[in-house]
């Protein structure tokens, strides 16, 4: 549904995925591990969606954006409800290396998620040449950094984190031990 909306309205232009985002989806391929596949997407990749997806559902101006972020929301809850139902007892009854595998393989996938998508590509269509994106991405560092951002962003990444938090804590795998490197992704805990 997303695609025939994103193709109608850009007239077929899409942009390959981020460097980190493609590196998430090609180990979550490549790993035989289910609960890793869960963790990873689940619990870190559909809740970034859940809590994107909410927010154009809230703040777009476009009605028909509007309406099928508010379709994939419905299918995306299922999704997370199968991490949120299956993980609990897997990590409960986990070795500690397979926990410690779990945590860690968690603060990966969130570093990858939150940290470096930038949309090269795009940018380069639009004209700009190397100089002028390593400024762009310079300044949204700056910005990023000083904590100035719009409303919307805001809002986006206190829903996101909160999301986060709750589901990482909710199936066992947001501990004492990963919590500095969580927070070192300026993830607040008391979300």
């Amino acid at each position: 549904m997303l695609h025939r909306y994103v193709t109608l309205r850009l007239d077929g232009e899409t942009y390959p995925l981020a460097g980190n985002v493609r590196e998430i989806f090609d180990t979550l391929l490549g790993t035989s591990a289910w609960y890793l596949k869960t963790i990873g997407l689940q619990l870190v990749a559909e809740t970034f969606a859940v809590s994107l997806f909410r927010m154009l559902a809230e703040s777009s101006k476009d009605a028909i954006l509007r309406q099928v972020c508010r379709r994939i929301l419905q299918d995306e809850a299922r999704h997370m409800g199968f991490g949120m139902l299956s993980l609990p007892a897997v990590v409960a009854e986990a070795s500690s290396a397979e926990r410690r595998e779990m945590e860690d393989f968690a603060v990966w996938a969130l570093n990858r998620t939150l940290r470096g998508i930038f949309p090269l590509a795009a940018y380069e269509d639009m004209g700009f040449d190397r100089g002028d994106i390593e400024e762009i991405k310079h300044l949204r560092r700056e910005r990023a950094a000083g904590g100035d951002e719009t409303a919307f962003r805001k809002y986006f990444r206190r829903d996101l984190h909160a999301g986060l938090v709750r589901n990482l804590r909710k199936v066992g795998v947001l501990t004492p031990r990963i919590e500095p490197d969580i927070a070192a992704l300026g993830i607040s805990l008391a979300a």
